[in-house]
């Protein structure tokens, strides 16, 4: 069927755990992308990027069989390779669609950045659903987390990197603070209570409403006595690299500035100059990720988690949740969980007041 007779994807979401009815994907590369530049043919480059490439599109088809199991209509990212870029400006793949658009209502915003890669998705939302507006690091769900009539607003980040990303901005120019009083105005409008926090952290890497009455949290990032009152937390301990699955990350933190990390590719210089050289834009900072937070709700009876975790498994017994695993291998290299990979585009709920 072509695209413009496809049909329109609802738009809807006002807590994390909601019935999710509608849910984007991200999407990874292919390794034609490389096939006009001189690593083409060389191995100890091209072969760990080729696993990478494949092993991604393998999960992101795995997760995308357990959403529709569960009755989830999916939607995958796709980037055309004719817009890749060249080897200086190697565009990212739409990996993490949560990093550039939030669900906020019934409106979808795309105020986060470029959305190269996401177009086959965003064609399908209705124009009347749709906020398109061109600000890095704006608004995303990896930073505003949605709990009915509550909004958990970290725009700490984009404080921080006002310099840099607007540096030539004028006075008659909006700047981040006019921003975040802008939308801060609107959403309290439309009757929802807007928390802000300058923290500069992605808010799905810190804490996790998994339920009513259930949090997962790194620490204490919010004084959840007073803003969550009776409600039982989970703190876990910053990442342990000590584990032994992921121990071997130790031994190239120093080559790659604690970026990224490749299992097996440890004494590999050729791909981590590379790495480090051209794709600097692909990997975040994932020497600071605790993936055991980065979850995603299905409905408040099962959510799907990165990987097994005794004290997070117990906490979900307890609250009567039930844990599905999606083993997204490279999420070391992407700095990516399965909340970063995917977008809510339609929960079942309404702007409920959790508190009242």
């Amino acid at each position: 069927m072509p695209e413009e007779q496809l049909p329109k994807i609802p738009i809807k979401g006002y807590a994390p755990f909601d019935p999710l009815k509608h849910c984007m994907i991200g999407s990874g590369f292919e390794v034609d992308w490389f096939r006009d530049l001189p690593i083409y043919k060389n191995n100890k480059i091209m072969d760990p990027l080729k696993r990478i490439a494949e092993e991604t599109e393998e999960d992101y088809q795995a997760l995308d069989k357990i959403l529709q199991d569960a009755g989830v209509q999916t939607y995958r990212a796709k980037l055309d390779i004719n817009k890749v870029g060249s080897l200086k400006n190697i565009f990212r793949p739409p990996i993490n669609p949560r990093d550039h658009f939030a669900v906020i209502g019934e409106t979808f915003y795309a105020v986060c950045g470029p959305t190269e890669g996401f177009a086959n998705v965003l064609k399908r939302i209705p124009k009347e659903n749709l906020e398109i507006r061109r600000v890095e690091g704006a608004i995303s769900t990896s930073v505003v987390v949605r709990l009915g009539k509550d909004l958990y607003w970290d725009s700490g980040e984009l404080i921080r990197d006002e310099a840099h990303l607007y540096p030539d901005r004028t006075h008659s120019q909006r700047t981040p603070i006019d921003l975040i009083k802008h939308y801060s105005e609107r959403w309290q409008s439309e009757g929802y209570r807007v928390h802000h926090s300058k923290r500069g952290y992605h808010s799905d890497g810190t804490f996790s409403i998994v339920k009513p009455g259930a949090i997962v949290s790194l620490h204490d990032i919010q004084d959840y006595e007073k803003e969550f009152p009776g409600w039982e937390v989970l703190y876990l301990p910053d990442q342990s690299w000590s584990d032994p699955h992921i121990s071997n990350f130790t031994k190239m933190r120093h080559k790659v500035g604690g970026k990224w990390w490749l299992s097996g590719e440890e004494d590999n210089d050729q791909l981590i100059e590379f790495v480090n050289t051209w794709m600097d834009k692909w990997v975040g900072y994932v020497e600071e990720s605790v993936f055991d937070v980065n979850m995603l709700s299905i409905d408040q009876n099962t959510i799907i988690c990165n990987g097994y975790n005794k004290e997070v498994f117990d906490f979900f017994k307890r609250h009567k949740v039930e844990p599905v695993i999606f083993n997204f291998r490279h999420r070391f290299f992407w700095d990516g969980g399965v909340h970063c990979v995917t977008q809510d585009l339609y929960r079942e709920g309404e702007q409920t007041d959790y508190f009242a």
